[in-house]
């Protein structure tokens, strides 16, 4: 298990705690637009000023001091699917918003940009952060919630949960490299914002027909094509654990375990 399901899961995942959505846990966060502001300003120059500095001894200093912030009040863990529905039957209310990265990456319009997901009591607040909740959000079931995200895997988009003042879980980000800042300031600068799965992929190939669906589906540079072996190649030590090559494989040739499993991987995050 991860270091947040030692510290919050209380025996499960830690995202599976109820206790994690709750409004005691919402409480302890900061509440008011100016801190929340004024945290992700002080976070967002700290991280220009580490990735200016890669290469120099100082470039260790700043990611110590990035991620000591960015795990007490915002980091994200990539959830599969299946778990991700186990999350909707506990977490409420649900409301799809907009994506903070795609409209800063990509300038993407608000129409086109419902792609990211807010939970729990503070989504009847959501008024009083109109930075974070940019163009309004849209209150939806557990049945629709399910639904949807099914609907976002399909198109490749990989799940996770971001905490908001740690361990309250407030918001589901489906995202894809390289507009999520989540995935790109872990793969591309080695700062630690989200931390793989619970989960690994592992490859059977004797079910693979070499159809190559899996390698557009991959966003963590996890899987390679053998071309002597006319197969994938998938790097356990990369994956992390999303399950969109599982979802996609129409051969049933590729399946989550539990990292655990592996003792090379268990402590791997």
């Amino acid at each position: 298990m991860c270091q947040w399901c030692i510290q919050h899961g209380e025996g499960k995942k830690w995202y599976l705690n109820i206790k994690n959505y709750a409004r005691k846990m919402y409480k302890a966060r900061p509440t008011t637009p100016e801190m929340e502001a004024d945290l992700a300003r002080m976070l967002a120059q700290t991280v220009r000023d580490a990735i200016m500095k890669r290469g120099s001894p100082e470039f260790t200093q700043y990611k110590a001091q990035i991620e000591k912030l960015s795990h007490s009040v915002h980091f994200g863990q990539v959830v599969p699917l299946e778990d991700m529905k186990l999350i909707m039957d506990i977490a409420w209310p649900i409301a799809t918003m907009t994506c903070a990265c795609r409209r800063s990456v990509r300038g993407l319009e608000n129409e086109k940009n419902y792609l990211c997901m807010g939970l729990g009591v503070g989504m009847y607040r959501w008024e009083k952060f109109p930075d974070t909740y940019f163009g309004g959000v849209e209150f939806i079931d557990q049945k629709e919630a399910k639904k949807w995200l099914e609907d976002l895997n399909k198109k490749g988009l990989v799940h996770s949960v971001w905490v908001f003042g740690t361990p309250y879980i407030g918001g589901v980000c489906n995202c894809e490299y390289p507009v999520c800042l989540g995935i790109r300031n872990t793969l591309d600068f080695n700062l630690k914002f989200m931390f793989k799965s619970e989960y690994v992929a592992v490859f059977n190939p004797e079910k693979c027909k070499g159809c190559k669906t899996c390698l557009s589906r991959c966003q963590f540079r996890a899987i390679n094509w053998e071309v002597s072996e006319e197969r994938p190649y998938i790097n356990m030590y990369n994956c992390f654990g999303c399950g969109l090559c599982v979802t996609a494989c129409p051969n049933g040739a590729i399946h989550l375990e539990e990292r655990s499993k592996f003792p090379a991987l268990r402590n791997d995050f």
